[in-house]
């Protein structure tokens, strides 16, 4: 047979068209500019009963928004309306698909208006110039009124997940977050704040991220320059048992990722581990896809958490409480609620199934509090903040904790010897010391592990890139918790020369290193704030210090390193006696180091004369013993203030810090978004099998 017999054969049989969903036909329609409603009274009912498919209308928007915006404008307006006619309808399934519709519809405008930003434009091709306040104001009235549907109803859990899909999305059209318009109408809305403070107390296993997140995000916007009711009615929210369940939910997440950490550091120990761990969070960082668990926790829960310590005090409480087996009465995860055969949904909304299980909340229960989790949290993060993203979360946690030892009923559960717990504090390897091998650290004050944590950031990040900012954070930490101490004479019982050892070695360090490191930065107030501490203990230490065997340990330190403390005057009379930005830093550090310079005179001319009628090197109770004998020769200055401090002022200080770390969530909250709307099929499987039981 001949080659033009064969492809007249191929021609005879006509080529069959690919079928189309029956959605797509209908978005096909809409999007030419038809309207079908006009001709069938039953459209809309027809339309929302079908599943959303969210990739092709996404991709159809963004090309009709090019080729042919007029008619798009009118159709969008249109659905938008009947959207909102559909997300207070009794029927479960055509909400559903309705809250999905408007999640498109509000990103596909989103996506083409990120340069000009989500205002009154966007607004009017999105809805209409007409009724916009109403018409939002229906829309989160309805999403309110689905947050707090009961637990017990078939599918609350799917409604709710896309509920938070479409607030989360308003929340997130724009990366600056104080371009969105749409934060407005959040803004002017009295119950939403009831609304999601109620569901962290009924559902906390199933939407505690997503409460988080949200709460995160409003609390952003426009923080200071104009009155956001969310910081108001935040700052003076006062349920205990929301609050609680807000600090349980946090610490879920942070004792998930801690124990995955050491699962991972467990089973590598006998190998290189370090390389393991090293790979651990390196992995977590540069993954986008796989198991969401081991990455770290995501920041928009420290965010909620900063704002908790930063803005409320009753949170306090719940931080410092010892959680209970308190979920009991657990919401199903979107795993227990599906039919075997269908995947769980992996939507922006349930990404905390994802990233941890929630499920797990009664481990930490019994020996743990949010606070002791945090500290063992921030032990891990802080070894790998030489990574820009790591250090930015290493940086949030220390202000969360700079904002908890400000609060002084924080101090006194953290200093309360009958309040303990065993808070094991992950170490990084490094070449002079050995492997930390204690496994179950003994039970003891919170402040205690916080003072440890402290000293080993200062014993493990002294480098080359010096993360100055860090190391400020740390020694106010350090400073406000003495600063307590020495206010209220509580005697911690606590080894304090480690302490004094790893601050000594800074300032050690900061000499050495001062081509690297003192071209932009102000290493004379640093050194002043650690000259100041030494102050403290030498000025008041015999009022909180637990021993009289301690405070002569002060002086033995500081005239033992006597050559550290005279560099570092010397280093700062060659700024001070030359015009130069640090001039009035360096003054002032020489100011503050002037008792160290009489403590050191004093004491070493007295060992120098035992030392020269013994003809031997004496020993350190020799020289504790000439210290305790020559007190009462010794004349020092009388610092005032030296347990002041700057008290924490966002604005002042970290307003673009948070507004960088706001931003970030938001971008990867879009990066994310990915709406999986076989939810709609679920809820009908859901709803099928409900029928077929009762018949």
């Amino acid at each position: 047979m001949s080659a033009d017999s064969n492809s007249s054969n191929k021609s005879f049989w006509p080529v069959k068209a690919a079928f189309k969903e029956k959605i797509i036909v209908l978005y096909d329609a809409l999007l030419n500019g038809d309207q079908p409603w006009l001709d069938n009274g039953h459209y809309w009912d027809d339309f929302f009963l079908l599943k959303v498919n969210a990739k092709y209308l996404l991709e159809e928007l963004e090309r009709a928004y090019v080729e042919k915006a007029t008619v798009l404008k009118l159709q969008l307006n249109t659905i938008f309306d009947q959207c909102l006619v559909f997300v207070n309808s009794t029927h479960r399934i055509r909400q559903l698909n309705a809250y999905y519709t408007i999640c498109i519809l509000i990103h596909a405008v989103s996506r083409v208006n990120q340069r000009n930003g989500f205002g009154y434009p966007a607004l009017d091709f999105l809805c209409g110039s007409e009724g916009v306040e109403n018409k939002f104001e229906t829309l989160i009235e309805s999403i309110n009124h689905t947050f707090l549907i009961d637990e017990s109803l078939s599918g609350s859990t799917l409604l709710k997940n896309a509920a938070f899909d479409v607030i989360l999305t308003c929340c997130t059209t724009m990366l600056n977050i104080n371009e969105n318009m749409l934060m407005d109408y959040m803004m002017t809305n009295g119950n939403l704040f009831d609304s999601i403070t109620q569901l962290v107390i009924r559902s906390p296993a199933s939407h505690g991220y997503d409460i988080c997140l949200l709460l995160a995000l409003l609390l952003q916007y426009h923080k200071y320059d104009t009155s956001n009711t969310y910081i108001v009615r935040f700052s003076v929210f006062d349920d205990e048992v929301a609050l609680t369940s807000l600090a349980q939910v946090i610490g879920s997440s942070l004792n998930e990722y801690n124990k995955a950490y050491d699962m991972e550091r467990t089973a590598n120990e006998s190998s290189s581990w370090w390389s393991s761990l090293t790979t651990f969070v390196g992995s977590a960082i540069q993954s986008t896809g796989g198991n969401r668990r081991m990455k770290k926790v995501d920041d928009c829960l420290l965010l909620a958490f900063y704002e908790a310590v930063h803005l409320n005090r009753n949170f306090i409480s719940a931080l410092t409480h010892t959680a209970t087996n308190s979920w009991n009465t657990k919401g199903p995860s979107t795993s227990d609620i599906l039919p075997p055969s269908l995947p769980a949904i992996t939507t922006p909304s349930v990404l905390m199934s994802e990233q941890t299980d929630f499920s797990d909340m009664d481990d930490f229960s019994g020996s743990n509090n949010l606070l002791s989790v945090f500290l063992e949290y921030c032990s891990i993060i802080q070894q790998f903040s030489k990574n820009e993203d790591m250090c930015n979360t290493t940086k949030l946690c220390y202000l969360i904790l700079l904002c908890i030892t400000e609060d002084e009923f924080a101090n006194a559960t953290m200093h309360d010897e009958n309040v303990i717990f065993s808070v094991y504090l992950h170490k990084a390897p490094m070449r002079h010391r050995k492997h930390n091998s204690e496994k179950n650290p003994p039970s003891r004050p919170l402040a205690v592990a916080l003072l440890d944590l402290t000293m080993e950031f200062i014993w493990s990040h002294m480098m080359r890139n010096f993360p100055y900012d860090l190391y400020t954070k740390c020694i106010g930490i350090i400073q406000r918790i003495l600063s307590y101490q020495k206010r209220t004479r509580t005697r911690l019982s606590y080894s304090w020369r480690p302490l004094w050892n790893a601050l000594i070695s800074l300032l050690k360090f900061l000499q050495n290193c001062e081509s690297q490191l003192g071209k932009h930065r102000d290493l004379f107030q640093l050194a002043s704030k650690i000259i100041n501490i030494f102050n403290l203990f030498i000025t008041f230490g015999d009022t909180f210090l637990r021993t009289p065997e301690a405070y002569d340990e002060v002086f033995y330190e500081t005239v033992r390193c006597y050559h550290i403390f005279d560099n570092l005057f010397a280093f700062a009379c060659r700024y001070a006696n030359n015009d130069n930005e640090f001039k009035d830093s360096a003054l002032k550090l020489m100011v503050n180091l002037t008792n160290i310079k009489l403590i050191t005179h004093h004491f070493n001319t007295k060992i120098e004369a035992f030392s020269n009628s013994q003809n031997n090197p004496l020993t350190e109770n020799q020289v504790l013993e000439i210290i305790r004998n020559n007190y009462d020769t010794l004349a020092l200055k009388l610092h005032d203030d030296l347990d002041q401090y700057d008290t924490y002022s966002e604005k002042a200080t970290e307003a673009s810090f948070l507004a960088n770390i706001t931003r970030n969530i938001i971008g990867t909250y879009r990066r994310q978004y990915s709406l999986d709307t076989n939810s709609s099929v679920q809820l009908s499987n859901i709803l099928l099998n409900e029928v077929s039981t009762i018949s």
